[in-house]
This record gives structure tokens, C-alpha cells and sequence, in this order.
């Protein structure tokens, strides 16, 4: 029987459908170069050096549409192309974190999955309520920053150092998955105690 590749550190790769792809890299820095070489030309124009006036006035004279247009309207292209790249967002659970890899493949878990569970467990929190988490990369693995309002009645330092002891501990415990931080913003403190079903 073939042994198994060791797992992956749990937690340390982020898999993200929306990364970008080697053509809107190249096409970025093609991009970029041009407008930067661009406006030192213009820059160096400013400054009273008459040469790259003459290289600018053959190269953007309207009156050669054959060099003029055409490069108007690639630079233009590829404007809306980055633009597009850039603000095109993808679905919440295409994100998810390889928890382990061996010779029969991948184990992912969505990063939905592992936010939903924090909130059941801060939930479960006397005086904490109307919680939100998200995960997050962190230079030591993977971290959460759970948003909730809290009660009155309790002590806002307790209750954030047990919801993050609690959260690790769970997430650790149903995943395998080591949470390096927990990051717990106190949004409000309610007058009202919520509801008891």
C-alpha cells in the first residue's frame, strides 16, 4: 500500500476562485508600464525637456488615425478589462481552506461553514448577541473576527476572552483547524436583554 503525502498545515492556504490569471497579470502590467512611462513623458514635458514633447505629439497626433485610434482603443480595452477584474466579485462559499491533502485528494472546508459554526458557539454566550464572524488570513495561519452586541448586565472583557477561548477551542475540535486569532469587536451594548424562546 503507497503511503499517503503528509497533510498540508492546516489552515494556511486560502483558495480563492477570484484570483487573478496570468493574462489579466500581463495585461496589468503592460498596463501599467504604459500609463508610468507615459506620464513621465508628460512630467518630463512639464519640466521644459523639449524631446519627449516631439515623441508625444507623432505618437497622440489626431491627425495619424492609424497610430492614434488604435491605440486608444486598446487602451481603453484593457481599462475596462482591469476595472472589470477588479471589481468582480465571486460567491461567499467558492472560498474555502484545505484543511489536509493525501493520495486520494483534498479535504476543503468552505470558510461559510467554519463562520457559521463560530457564531453558533458565540451565541451560546450569556448576554451576547446579533453575531456576525468572518475569516480572515493572518500571517500565522487563519484567524476570525467575530462582530457582536453584548448585554448590559455582564463584563465586556470576560465575556470577549470567553468567546474567544470558546470559538479556538470549537473550531479546533470539530474541524482540526488551529484559529491563531480571534479578533472580538464589541459593536453595542443593548439596554434590552434579548428574548428568552
Amino acid at each position: 500500500m503507497p503511503e499517503s503525502t503528509p497533510p498540508l498545515t492546516r489552515g494556511l492556504i486560502f483558495k480563492e476562485v477570484c484570483r487573478v490569471n496570468p493574462f489579466d497579470r500581463v495585461i496589468f502590467t503592460v498596463y501599467s508600464l504604459f500609463i508610468t512611462l507615459l506620464f513621465i513623458l508628460f512630467s518630463a514635458v512639464m519640466l521644459g525637456w523639449s524631446a519627449p514633447w516631439s515623441l508625444l505629439r507623432d505618437v497622440f497626433y489626431p491627425g495619424r488615425p492609424e497610430t492614434f485610434w488604435p491605440l486608444m482603443v486598446v487602451v481603453i480595452l484593457i481599462g475596462i478589462r482591469l476595472f472589470w477584474v477588479s471589481i468582480y466579485r465571486h460567491k461567499k462559499n467558492s472560498h474555502h481552506v484545505v484543511l489536509s491533502e493525501n493520495a486520494l485528494g483534498q479535504v476543503n472546508l468552505s470558510l461559510s461553514a467554519v463562520e457559521d459554526l463560530a457564531n453558533k458557539v458565540a451565541g451560546k454566550i450569556q448576554g451576547v448577541r446579533e453575531i456576525s464572524s468572518r475569516m480572515v488570513e493572518v500571517p500565522l495561519g487563519v484567524g476570525l473576527k467575530i462582530q457582536a452586541s453584548v448585554t448590559p448586565d455582564i463584563n465586556v472583557p470576560n465575556a470577549s476572552a470567553e468567546i474567544q477561548n470558546m470559538i479556538k477551542e470549537k473550531v479546533f475540535e470539530v474541524t482540526g483547524l488551529q484559529v491563531s486569532s480571534v479578533e472580538v469587536h464589541i459593536q453595542s451594548i443593548s439596554v434590552t436583554k434579548p428574548r428568552v424562546e
